[in-house]
């Protein structure tokens, strides 16, 4: 095990001298003599003793949950196998998800079965039982309670939508009247509900719905990749994006952002901008629609050129579709941004119809940020003596004006509830492991109100309890078991914090919540207030009376694969591809090109980044697309803590995060380090890992793009990519090898939609016992996804165009790989698809290298070893883990397919209907970019995509013959705006290959 990689899998076999190599040779042949005379140990294999009930050896499970992520919660189904979890999907039941699943859920899983995991319970260095908690802290009989009220006693918690923990809490008032609650998160953002309050007369929050909405403003919101209702809105806003005939309508996204997003990826008309011109762009919008306001037009004579040609094409157009837009702010901007956007909305109709308005879900009162420092100031003032934290790690994700890990150690009771030991649970006198959702009880609001209930899959492994039965101590509950107060709460005529009662239908409601995952008629109610503008100008003012520092603008985010931090040791996440830079393992400091050459600096450099006497160390990368005077860095990185191995990469962007400015920092500036001046873990640890130039294709064009005018005046554009060709090898395919076959096979992919957000990437890896390899093996080039994502961008590097596209095996008909393998390693099946036999292939590779789209992975070394027991179990039973030296690559799930083909043979060998087989890329996808199933069934959606005039096949030319095919990227650009070359290539880091 290294500080490097978790679980040792990048590392080489060790070098051998000649003479250990002479002695492991002589050993081996000790050994060999010996062979005879050693036996395997007998094992006894022990049937059930008392079968268990509804579970069938070598069926799967699925039981609804929900994972809680910032406060809301997802709506999941869970897959088991013979009482233990595997997989994790969408709920096609809940409105968070529809059905899919994203990065963070589905590889939450792989933490449920991690062996360092905090265990039990420990007091200072000593272990400690539950009950020396509870009698420390909970109702003690002849003991009286805290003379001072509660004064000294507090929480922080993270923002809950939770009914239960808000019951818990207003017990814990009423036991503790004076004791205090914070919540702290440090991706939450709030200039959402201060602008409501200012510009609507009440802290709501918006709700968008896409579905009928043409014309689409985002202004720094990448609401289709992240948020807690994105999956949502993916799904949403990709059925208006679809076009199966030069007829159809399709709808338009106008994105202005700092840094390039995958929504911004999808956009019609995309604008970059620094983040503190973002807000200005809004009302550049209202002042073309009509708005008179002084403020308003100094704030777009601020813009640009650019900027204001498309803040006037996109008003214009947003009028002419009046209640059929959307105008979205992102979370992450300033008040002003979410008045602004609010008005607009109104001015436009939308309200009622596209955007309606609910209370909020969360029960957060204050700023994230702010209410960390109000605590800081309280522990410094000596009026805390008990500090409860239920969750997060705010000694790591504190904003850097706030030393609360100094702070935290002059509380005399200090106690943590923490997954694994962190910055903060090692500060405390108490920490108690944290349950893993899928060993918990509880319940979460969505983000539209919608109750979903957590209810768990498993024992708890490491003896974890939840934020709720810590908080049942305090509150003088008899009972802390989760489940009992849960039920308690919607069977007993308990509150449920929305001011209805509990009771609704005795056992038979509960148990059809608990097969649902959901609460029914728990959707917060909707209202349609009429927004100020004058409150808008007034927040606007007071951003434009601001003085601007000289120096660069840093703009913080949380990561797209280790989020706020929390997923920092989650090997999955670490290696996954971010879905703009392609970097694993760590973050870096993003730069446009053009800001990169005027501070002399490129990918890779090692440089300083200072504000406010402040300063962290990084690598540079240059990313096409990205505002110039700007910097972005990604949050979640840089752990230092020796338990979290994983989070050794990167670095800490929270040490430049002040609390008055926790999204935008001016004013920094930027120098390169020169090669003295580092160190050598700075060196090894800050190397950039990137899979963005990994395999080649040798710049053949494999993207096909066109807009919604040119559809309509040349429909056949991709005719010809598809079709038959004259065959190289002067022999047709016998159409009798397929004739038993039922089925054939094949998917189609629709990249106008898809976002690369890496679902499919997550799931295949899930699905398929995928392993990873560590930041030196992808730096080598031996990532092992089946699925990778490429990033294609055109045109100049000030605005480019970006296109996704998602590379699997091919399933060719005509496959090269097939007639190169010696050993008949890789076949061809009767309905259709690739095959790739793993005992038999001895790792000549010639498959790959004869491969022309690059989609086969050899392992190199033993990635599966070094795996405990417990780790082990996250693996699918029904497929094989490889060992070291075999080709891998995607199957379409076989597996899935053999179980439906083997379910219709026992009902009476029925036809296998469309949709009942969905490999776990496309049963993920939040777009539903990914279609699969059957070509012989004539009404099946593959079938009915074939005859889309857009599809083509990849490298037709070759005459492969792929059963996996495209459909061209189709965007609806506004004819008015001018628009650089986008045919030439934004630079040498992202051509398309």
């Amino acid at each position: 095990m290294t500080p490097e990689f978790p679980d040792g899998a990048d590392l080489p076999p060790d070098e051998l001298s000649r003479r250990e190599l002479g002695e492991l040779l002589g050993a081996a042949g000790a050994a060999l003599s010996l062979a005879g005379c050693i036996h395997s140990p007998t094992e006894t294999i022990l049937p059930y003793a008392h079968h268990p009930g509804p579970i069938t050896p070598g069926l799967p499970l699925f039981y609804a949950t929900s994972m809680v992520l910032d406060g809301y919660a997802t709506g999941l189904l869970v897959r088991s196998r013979e009482g233990r979890p595997i997989k994790i999907e969408g709920n096609p039941e809940h409105p968070a998800s529809l059905g899919a699943a994203g990065v963070f859920e589905q590889a939450s899983i792989l933490e449920l079965y991690d062996s360092r995991r905090m265990r039990g319970l420990r007091r200072r260095d000593q272990p400690a039982g539950w009950n020396d908690l509870r009698r420390r802290f909970g109702v003690r009989e002849g003991a009286p309670e805290r003379a001072d009220r509660g004064a000294g006693l507090a929480f922080l918690l993270e923002p809950t939508s939770s009914p239960l923990r808000r019951r818990l809490l207003e017990r814990i008032a009423l036991r503790f009247p004076e004791s205090s609650v914070y919540a702290h998160a440090p991706t939450a953002g709030y200039g959402s509900r201060v602008a409501a309050r200012a510009a609507l007369g009440a802290a709501l929050v918006p709700q968008h719905d896409f579905r009928d909405a043409l014309r689409v403003l985002a202004v720094g919101s990448d609401f289709t990749a992240s948020g807690p209702f994105h999956l949502r809105h993916a799904r949403h806003f990709a059925s208006t994006r679809r076009v199966s005939t030069p007829r159809d309508t399709m709808s338009r996204l106008y994105a202005v952002e700092s840094v390039p997003t995958p929504t911004g990826s999808l956009a019609d008309e995309r604008l970059r901008a620094r983040p503190s011109e973002l807000a200005l762009v809004l009302a550049a919008v209202a002042h073309e629609l009509g708005a008179g306001s002084e403020a308003l037009e100094a704030a777009a004579d601020r813009l640009s050129p650019r900027q204001r040609e498309l803040a006037a094409v996109a008003a214009r157009d947003l009028d002419r579709h009046r209640g059929r837009g959307v105008v979205i702010a992102g979370e992450a901007l300033d008040p002003a941004a979410h008045a602004l956007a609010a008005w607009l909305n109104q001015r436009l109709d939308n309200v009622g119809s596209t955007v309606w308005y609910t209370e909020p879900a969360l029960h957060l009162e204050g700023s994230p940020a702010q209410d960390l420092a109000r605590l800081a100031r309280e522990i410094d003032a000596g009026a805390v003596d008990t500090l409860v934290i239920a969750g997060g790690n705010p000694v790591y994700t504190a904003p850097s004006d706030v030393p609360f890990g100094e702070l935290l150690e002059r509380v005399e009771e200090t106690i943590c509830l923490a997954p694994y030991e962190n910055e903060t649970s090692t500060r405390c006198r108490w920490a108690i492991a944290a349950a893993h959702y899928l060993e918990s009880w509880g319940d979460a609001r969505a983000y539209d109100g919608t109750v979903s209930l957590v209810q768990p899959l498993i024992a708890p492994l490491c003896g974890g309890r939840t934020a709720d039965e810590l908080l049942a101590v305090f509150a003088g509950e008899e009972s802390h078991d989760a489940h009992a107060m849960l039920r308690d709460l919607w069977l007993g005529g308990g509150d449920d914090g929305a001011g209805t009662r509990g009771e609704r239908g005795g056992d038979r409601f509960w148990e059809r919540a608990l097969q649902a995952g959901l609460i029914e008629g728990t959707t917060l109610t909707r209202s349609a207030p009429v927004a100020s503008l004058d409150a808008a100008v007034r927040l606007l003012e007071e951003r434009l009376r601001e003085r601007e520092p000289p120096g660069l603008e840093i703009a913080l985010r949380s990561d797209p694969t280790v989020h706020d931090g929390s997923f920092a040791g989650n090997r999955w996440l670490q290696e996954l591809p971010d879905p703009v830079t392609k970097l694993t393992w760590g973050n870096a400091v993003l730069l446009s090109p053009r800001t990169a050459s005027e501070l002399a600096v490129g990918n890779g450099s090692m440089v300083e980044v200072e504000t406010a006497g402040r300063a962290v160390r990084g690598p540079v990368f240059v990313l096409p697309g990205h505002a110039d005077g700007a910097l972005t860095l990604h949050l979640g990185h840089g752990r230092v803590a020796p338990f979290e191995p994983a989070a050794a990469f990167g670095f800490d962007a929270y040490a430049l995060r002040p609390t008055a400015a926790p999204w935008v920092v001016p004013g920094a500036t930027l120098r390169a380090l020169a090669a003295g001046e580092m160190s050598a873990r700075e060196r090894r640890h800050h190397a950039l890992a990137s899979t963005q130039q990994h395999w080649r294709l040798e710049g053949r064009d494999l993207v096909l793009r066109q807009t919604l005018e040119e559809l309509r005046a040349r429909p056949d554009l991709a005719a010809a990519h598809r079709g038959p060709l004259p065959s190289f090898y002067g022999w047709e395919p016998d159409p009798s090898a397929a004739a038993h076959a039922r089925d054939q096979w094949a998917m189609t992919i629709d990249l106008s939609v898809c976002t690369g957000c890496n679902a499919c990437v997550i799931a295949c890896q899930a699905e398929n016992n995928i392993q990873v390899v560590g930041k030196e093996g992808v730096r080598k080039g031996r990532e092992m996804h089946w699925i990778r994502i490429d990033r294609y961008l055109t045109g100049p590097p000030e605005e480019p165009v970006a296109v996704h596209q998602p590379m699997l095996c091919q399933h060719c008909e005509r496959a090269p790989c097939e007639y190169v393998c010696p050993v008949f390693a890789t076949t061809h099946s009767a309905d259709g698809l690739n095959e790739m036999t793993y005992n038999r292939c001895v790792g000549t590779r010639f498959c790959s290298n004869n491969c022309p789209y690059k989609v086969r992975r050899f392992n190199w070394f033993d990635y599966s070893h070094g795996h405990d027991d417990t780790a082990a179990l996250v693996w699918n039973p029904e497929v094989t883990v490889r060992e070291r030296g075999v080709m891998e690559k995607c199957t379409y799930c076989v597996q899935r397919i053999r179980g439906a083909q083997i379910q219709a043979r026992l009902e009476g060998d029925r036809p296998i209907a469309d949709g009942e087989v969905v490999p776990a890329c496309a049963q993920a996808c939040p777009s539903r970019a990914i279609v699969f199933g059957s070509l012989t069934d004539p009404a099946s959606e593959v079938s009915r995509s074939r005859q889309n005039p857009r599809l083509y096949s990849v490298l037709h030319e070759l005459g492969t013959e792929p059963r996996t095919r495209y459909l061209v990227r189709l965007t609806h650009p506004h004819p008015e705006l001018a628009r650089p070359d986008a045919r030439r290539p934004a630079d040498a880091e992202s051509t398309p290959r």
